[in-house]
């Protein structure tokens, strides 16, 4: 017997959702969590990391109610949505929130789960159509820059991205949560922006003629912060159509101030043998410690802002600072990569007190239980390294070892002075 469960479970696999944390759900895998806020943690961090090469997908959490919590953006909360049978359940999963940008829905299942599901039944919504835009040929000699976030990834856009920008000859600037969509050292790739105030004044993009908005996380760069008055914002699907009727143009772009100001500042870091680490240095071991299909996590803060700012990328889904703070995410996303066998280095900040805490602690305690294999980096003041190459050592180690292990690694996080002196303040998580 096919029961309301089985035909739900069928849709939330549709969207990405491989396993289940909290309460059990028909036939998903069960990640047993008793306390529902870190079951929620849990589907946020899973969702918001998404699959290996990025694109998108949901994390679940039941909770007592019952209740379906569906999320991709960490912290994320939205109104409980009472469904009263089967056909309104599948009407909200038709098209929720964070398959691409980062969002979450909840929904109050208000029927009997059990109960045997009508042969055929479908959801009656459809999901929303939009027109297809399409740029004019006369714009092909107008400065263009392409702005793109994190739903360019998840939504399987980089190669569309590609495809508009070499066609018009466009440069593509990043906010940090969709870094790895150009290769760090591609002649398109100007640079990744929101962290800082002078970000987008730097990459010319209050003097571009057109700007292209694709896939932003307002929780990461709202619109109106671009500082351009000519901002066409295009879904990532629509991305290959707009310069479908334009010849492909010969011109490259040039880069803009940013990319070359960060890069004066940052290469002496990366280039730097010093311990403590500068924040430069040890991003650039994580990139050239990563495996194939692996991901850096870091929690938002100062930690993660310097491997936002600094960590060379080539893939994207290689990185994962999420736009809001907080409490735990790096290491609940650890325990992800772990249950799916994904390589994966998290990295979080020093607390006063010596040692995970809070929220971190609580996640790492369960994944001890379980008997996952799960490393979570501390970055701060504290910690013993004889010289950099201990550091490149210490992420071997973080790949072969087992169980939960947990190393404080000292690295002048809080060295952002000559980043601020050319680009301004910092602007994420301040």
């Amino acid at each position: 017997m096919t029961t309301a469960a089985d035909v739900i479970e069928v849709r939330l696999r549709q969207l990405g959702v491989e396993r289940v944390y909290g309460l059990p759900f028909a036939g998903l895998r069960h990640v047993p969590v008793e306390d529902p806020d870190l079951a929620v943690l849990f589907a946020d961090a899973d969702g918001r990391i998404g699959h290996h090469d990025g694109s998108g997908r949901l994390g679940l959490a039941h909770v007592a109610g019952p209740i379906l919590h569906l999320s991709s953006c960490p912290g994320g909360t939205a109104p409980l949505q009472t469904v009263g049978s089967l056909e309104e359940a599948l009407d909200a999963l038709v098209e929720p929130p964070g398959m691409g940008i980062p969002g979450t829905s909840a929904l109050h299942l208000d029927f009997d789960l059990s109960a045997p599901a009508p042969e055929g039944v479908t959801a009656a919504a459809e999901p929303e159509r939009q027109p297809v835009m399409l740029l004019d040929p006369s714009l092909a000699q107008l400065d263009l820059v392409i702005v793109v976030g994190p739903g360019v990834v998840r939504d399987h856009a980089v190669d569309d991205l590609h495809t508009v920008s070499r066609k018009a000859g466009a440069g593509v600037l990043n906010t940090w949560g969709a870094k790895g969509v150009e290769r760090w050292d591609s002649p398109y790739h100007f640079g990744t922006a929101g962290l800082q105030e002078r970000d987008f004044e730097l990459a010319g993009v209050g003097d571009a003629d057109v700007v292209i908005a694709s896939g932003l996380d307002p929780d990461e760069t709202p619109v109106e912060s671009l500082g351009n008055w000519v901002v066409q914002e295009v879904p990532p699907s629509q991305l290959a159509a707009l310069t479908q009727r334009w010849e492909r143009t010969h011109r490259r772009p040039t880069r803009p101030p940013l990319y070359d100001t960060i890069a004066s500042v940052v290469t002496p870091l990366y280039e730097s043998d010093a311990v403590p680490l500068t924040g430069a240095r040890a991003s650039l071991h994580l990139t050239g410690a990563l495996p194939d299909r692996g991901i850096v996590v870091a929690d938002p803060g100062p930690a993660g802002f310097w491997i936002a700012r600094t960590l060379p990328t080539s893939f994207p889904g290689s990185v994962c600072v999420p736009a809001t703070r907080v409490d735990g995410f790096a290491a609940a996303a650890a325990v992800v990569c772990a249950l799916e066998g994904r390589p994966c280095f998290a990295v979080s900040d020093q607390g006063e007190a010596g040692g995970p805490q809070g929220a971190t602690a609580a996640v790492l305690e369960l994944a001890e239980g379980l008997g996952l294999d799960v490393a979570l980096q501390l970055w701060g003041e504290r910690g013993s390294l004889r010289d950099s190459n201990g550091h490149v050592e210490l992420l071997t180690e973080s790949l072969e070892g087992t169980g939960v292990r947990v190393h404080e690694v000292p690295v002048d996080v809080q060295a952002t002075s000559e980043l601020e002196r050319v680009a301004g303040p910092l602007r994420a998580w301040a």
